[in-house]
């Protein structure tokens, strides 16, 4: 668990039930094609998943990621945050959070996709120390577009 001012980031388990499901609700507004709480119940549930939430005040969730790895390389797989909270350095916490746990874990490389046209988030995961390594044609769809592939970590690309 990290805190800073009035924001925490916890990793969630299965008795989180109630911060899952509110897990789901902020990927269903802000994720096309979303997961629903089961899949996210599904991650924690997995011995290498994981699923972390940045809490508000009364354990509001304004953000979250997940993540799976095996071995030394891991998937970034979704990362989300309420938009009231957004331009607060709460996804930037998020991502370092991750890096710190997977490292504990062994992991050496991060992998993850992201939209072409999402400018925003491909400077965030520069700022964090991801580059780009390749691009997956047609990998979204609604609407369709291409993804760039991200790397961080060790080079095996």
């Amino acid at each position: 668990m990290m805190q800073k001012d009035n924001f925490m980031i916890k990793i969630l388990s299965e008795q989180d039930a109630d911060l899952l499901r509110a897990c789901a609700e902020l990927c269903r507004d802000c994720i096309p094609d979303s997961w629903s709480y089961e899949s996210f119940l599904s991650e924690v549930r997995r011995e290498n998943g994981l699923v972390i939430a940045g809490l508000h005040e009364q354990n509001q969730v304004v953000g979250f990621l997940t993540a799976s790895y095996v071995c030394d390389t891991a998937d970034l797989t979704n990362i989300a945050v309420n938009p009231k909270f957004r331009q607060q350095g709460i996804a930037f916490l998020l991502l370092k959070f991750l890096l710190q746990e997977l490292e504990k874990s062994g992991a050496r490389t991060v992998f993850l996709e992201v939209r072409r046209s999402n400018q925003p988030a491909i400077r965030l995961y520069e700022k964090s120390g991801f580059v780009s390594v390749g691009i997956r044609k047609n990998f979204y769809q609604h609407p369709d577009e291409d993804a760039i592939l991200m790397q961080y970590g060790e080079s095996i690309c």
